[in-house]
């Protein structure tokens, strides 16, 4: 939805900074060639990071699941490599793109030996939406689950999601929403979804089927913190399309209304009042600025 074609002049590779020009993977790195790798992005705004821990625990339960765990570097380390390309590149908003591989070795499935996992991280400038945008909304569409089955894990397994965001900018969308056979929602290609209905906001549970987002968990503190109800249950497709509002939260959107889902309004069309609400005191949250928790402007 929005970005940078510029591109960054530093990274962080295997614990050494090098121009990104001159940057690179082994071509037998596990991440290449079995997708054995896990994934970050972290919002950074004037050179500080958004919810870091949160982003360096998700990578560790992840790393645990793959046994590279010993890559993960930790916390202190991640917030010295952010303050370190920030010094080298001073983008006013950027993302962190961190990723941990399984390292090099011969190609099997199960190699004797290999190398230690390999960790690189770089800047990258970047636009997040801003409220003139968030007030539009965007377009969605429905598409079936065809993922592999433990979504909870963040790997760089990402061609089914591509496919997904292909279709719906086939159709004018800007997001995939997918969908499992069970008829019950999962996530978005890169969001989670949230819906309310009657001034209460719901979204699926945590568990296999979908990536628990950072964006999410800030937003059921923001409700908590508003005194909006927030639940986390199972929203059937037709719960989907027959909510009040609908929403989706990712670390690159922020929180942004859906007004049409597979072609038709939602809500009338345009971002629904608990929506904007939160979507208002986000934007505060996430640039620093402080508002109370009474102040209920959209924006």
């Amino acid at each position: 939805m929005t970005g940078s074609t510029e591109n960054p002049r530093w990274a962080y590779v295997d614990g050494v900074f090098v121009p990104f020009a001159s940057a690179a993977v082994p071509l037998e790195d596990r991440g290449l060639e079995f997708s054995e790798s896990l994934y970050e992005v972290v919002a950074v705004i004037n050179g500080k990071p958004f919810r870091l821990a949160d982003h360096v625990e998700r990578m560790l339960q992840g790393a645990r699941e793959l046994g590279l765990q010993e890559g993960v570097p930790p916390l202190a380390r991640w917030q010295h490599v952010v303050a370190d390309l920030w010094a080298r590149e001073r983008f006013d908003s950027a993302i962190l793109y961190a990723q941990l591989t399984g390292g090099t070795a011969a190609r099997e499935h199960l190699p004797g030996q290999r190398k230690k996992p390999l960790f690189f991280a770089y800047l990258r400038p970047f636009t997040f939406p801003a409220p003139s945008l968030i007030a539009q909304g965007i377009a969605a569409v429905t598409v079936p689950e065809m993922r592999w089955q433990r979504r909870d894990i963040k790997t760089t397994m990402l061609l089914p999601a591509v496919l997904a965001k292909q279709q719906a900018r086939q159709k004018g969308a800007q997001e995939a929403i997918f969908v499992g056979q069970d008829g019950y929602v999962n996530e978005g290609a890169s969001s989670n979804v949230c819906v309310v209905r009657s001034g209460v906001v719901a979204s699926p549970p945590p568990g296999e089927r979908l990536l628990e987002g950072v964006t999410l968990k800030a937003v059921s503190e923001l409700c908590a913190e508003l005194g909006l109800p927030f639940h986390r249950r199972w929203v059937s497709l037709s719960d989907l399309k027959g909510a009040d509002e609908v929403f989706i939260a990712s670390t690159t959107t922020l929180i942004m209304p859906v007004v049409r889902l597979d072609g038709q309004l939602v809500g009338g069309g345009k971002p629904g009042p608990i929506t904007l609400r939160l979507a208002y005191h986000f934007q505060k949250l996430f640039t620093g600025e402080q508002t109370a928790a009474t102040d209920s402007r959209p924006f």
